[in-house]
Parts: structure tokens; sequence; C-alpha cells
């Protein structure tokens, strides 16, 4: 796909080209990515739901936290703390 340019506005929105729209599959009222790489804007189509989900099991999976529904006082907190350091997590409820 060449170069493609969108024109921003005063209240600093843009419309994606149509070819752009279609490349990624993305339709009207759709949430995208938006992030800042060096000088570049990125625009990502969201993965899809079951993407997602698998990428979230094998996340949790991973850490050892897949299935584990955290409940005040049953040292989730302790844990956090013993896998990332101190950080923000509180004590124990």
């Amino acid at each position: 796909m060449g170069h493609m340019y969108a024109t921003i506005t005063a209240k600093g929105q843009i419309t994606l080209p149509v070819a752009a729209r279609r490349a990624l599959g993305l339709r009207e009222g759709q949430k995208v990515e938006v992030r800042v790489e060096g000088n570049s804007l990125v625009i990502e189509a969201p993965p899809d739901i079951a993407a997602l989900r698998q990428r979230l099991r094998t996340e949790g999976e991973a850490l050892g936290t897949w299935g584990t529904i955290p409940v005040s006082g049953d040292g989730w907190a302790a844990h956090v703390r013993q896998q990332y350091g101190d950080g923000d997590a509180s004590a124990d409820a």
C-alpha cells in the first residue's frame, strides 16, 4: 500500500483513507489502538476477541495466575509483592 495522507481538523480529528480502513477491516464506530513510535503515529485494528482471550490466557498461565480469582485477605497482595517487588501493591486487607 502506497503513501496516503489525511488532514487534521481544528478539533484534532482525521479521516482515515478508505483504502487504509478496508485494509484493516475497520468499520464506523469501531475502536482502534493509537500510539506514538518515534516520529510515527501508529493506528492498529484491535485483535479479534478470540486472539485477545488466548493472549491473556497465555500470559496468565506463564505468570501462574490463570484461573485465580483474587479475594481480599487471600495473600494475593503478598504474591504480587513477591513476583514484582513492593511497587504499589497494598497490604492484604
